[in-house]
């Protein structure tokens, strides 16, 4: 009797043991990850928003500070979105320098920050008559390298602004400037053509400019 009772303690025993021993094993471990990325879309309304005011070209001898527009034979060009072009001025012995302006909005979300100045290439200088004496007159009237006659391009408020560039022979010309355009504001460009020589055409001479440009960033 004693046996069997000690036969049935060590049976109750190996199953506690059995039991123990799956409750162990059933203890797993889960481990839960969150992983991702968030990308703000930039809607880039800056190049659409920094563009020339339609309609604020204007022509006037330069020096006039009453800025007399002057139209007979004139052609401002027109002014719209990133390009201003079609600029047609008359000059003579008397009226040697003439200046062109027009204005420059800023509608971004941002200060426009002026970059660089820069021509594709100088100013051309031809005669617009035929003949012999054509290519004489254009010479003598242009002078070497068109020394005679000369573009200056001016970003800023005033003529007197130190961000500028000056256009003359075949050369490209790149000039850095620092100037800015607030948000909600404009500033002016002027683009003066002159001629300095002494020669008196007796013919037209025909002044053509490159294409000019002037980059803004919203980077300082």
């Amino acid at each position: 009797m004693e046996k069997n009772n000690g036969k049935i303690i060590a049976v109750v025993a190996l199953v506690v043991a059995v039991v123990a021993l799956s409750v162990g094993f059933a203890a797993f471990a889960d481990q839960l990850t969150i992983d991702g990325n968030a990308t703000l879309q930039a809607t880039n309304d800056f190049d659409e928003k920094v563009k020339y005011v339609s309609g604020s070209p204007k022509c006037y001898v330069t020096g006039d500070t009453t800025k007399n527009v002057i139209t007979t034979g004139y052609s401002t060009g027109t002014a719209t979105d990133d390009a201003w072009s079609g600029i047609s001025v008359p000059l003579s012995m008397t009226q040697k320098s003439v200046t062109c302006e027009a204005q420059v909005e800023n509608k971004s979300s941002y200060v426009a920050y002026l970059k660089k100045i820069s021509t594709e290439s100088g100013l051309t200088c031809a005669s617009k008559g035929t003949g012999d004496s054509a290519a004489t007159n254009a010479a003598e009237v242009c002078g070497t390298n068109n020394a005679n006659v000369k573009a200056t391009v001016i970003i800023g408020d005033s003529t007197a602004s130190t961000d500028k560039i000056e256009i003359q022979n075949a050369q490209v010309s790149t000039s850095s400037a620092s100037g800015s355009i607030a948000k909600d504001g404009n500033t002016n460009v002027y683009v003066v053509i002159e001629y300095t020589g002494t020669t008196a055409p007796d013919g037209d001479i025909l002044i053509t400019l490159p294409t000019i440009t002037h980059n803004y960033s919203t980077a300082q």
